[in-house]
């Protein structure tokens, strides 16, 4: 964040924006029930994307900037993902399943997430 970004006011609009992300609205409609103005929306938009999508000068220091994934070659039961934070996603044994959960990921707008229990593929 640039010149010391209040974390209240950070939090507020990282919520707000994932409410406008879940709304389906128009910038203009979610703006107005939100009581907000337009530029003040695209400001926090685009300094909490640039936060999310780090810069080659900074890519690796970045908290948020890609990391290793091992896939575990499939086994006669399933294939897993293991992320480098501990996490492993059991995928089955199905490789077309693998490419549906890739195509998926790779088609989400920067800065959004999948809700809980994401879409089916």
């Amino acid at each position: 964040m640039s010149r010391g970004s209040n974390p209240i006011k950070v939090q507020q609009w990282a919520e707000r924006l994932e409410r406008f992300a879940q709304s389906g609205q128009t910038v203009v409609q979610f703006c107005q029930d939100e009581r907000v103005s337009q530029p003040s929306f695209y400001q926090w938009k685009k300094r909490l994307a640039d936060q999310v999508r780090p810069t080659p000068a900074n890519a690796e220091s970045s908290p948020s900037a890609f990391r290793a994934v091992e896939v575990i070659p499939p086994s006669q039961s399933a294939t897993t993902v293991r992320l480098t934070n501990g996490i492993e996603i059991e995928l089955g044994g199905d490789l077309r399943v693998v490419q549906a959960v890739v195509k998926q990921l790779l088609e989400l707008p920067a800065g959004a997430t999948l809700a809980a229990g994401g879409r089916s593929c």
